[in-house]
């Protein structure tokens, strides 16, 4: 019994390796506890413009160039342009986020020719229409709700199918619902298309 029985090669070698963990988990432990292990993730915030501008044309009593704060509402571009009596604001999205750059047209009201009709100018040169037989994508881009991406969607569903017949016929390309062909009804013009 008073013999201390000797360890072997494969033995000493686990032993030396879990003394190592347990002295390296020690240290570990010891330098969080007084703050040296500890990592510091700084994140800069996105510089975001303090200030948009916005372009605002058709029924408004001074069309033209706004700058206001970032964050700002369709309203509030309108309130500053001033709306003209014949303004039609009920297809307008007044609560949507405005965006650096964004060209707003408010449209006319439609004058009331008989009870339950309405008629409509055709788009003259210069007239607040776009006509989406010939308006490119940019122009495209300032109606409201429409992005670069359905943009190029149009113009592509015109290059392949030819001309819209109709303002309704928007509503076949992948993106636009018939809510939307609504709201952009008083916006566009098929131009010249019978």
């Amino acid at each position: 019994m008073g013999r201390l029985q000797r360890f072997t090669p494969i033995q000493t070698l686990i032993l030396g390796f879990v003394v190592g963990l347990l002295v390296a988990l020690a240290l570990a432990l010891l330098r969080q506890e007084r703050g040296q292990g500890d990592l510091v993730l700084r994140v800069e915030p996105l510089e975001t413009p303090a200030d948009i501008t916005v372009y605002v044309d058709g029924a408004v009593a001074k069309p033209g160039l706004y700058t206001l704060p970032t964050g700002s509402r369709l309203a509030d571009a309108l309130d500053r342009a001033g709306l003209l009596p014949s303004a039609d604001t009920s297809r307008l999205p007044l609560a949507e986020r405005l965006r650096d750059g964004q060209s707003i047209v408010v449209p006319e009201r439609q004058a009331q020719v008989a009870e339950g009709t309405t008629a409509t100018a055709p788009a003259q040169p210069g007239s607040t229409l776009i006509d989406i037989n010939a308006a490119s994508a940019d122009e495209l881009e300032t109606l409201p709700g429409i992005g670069p991406a359905l943009a190029e969607r149009i113009v592509a569903y015109r290059t392949e199918h030819g001309p819209f017949q109709s303002v309704d016929e928007l509503a076949r390309v992948r993106g636009i619902s018939p809510r939307m062909v609504d709201e952009l009804r008083d916006l566009v013009t098929v131009g010249g298309v019978p």
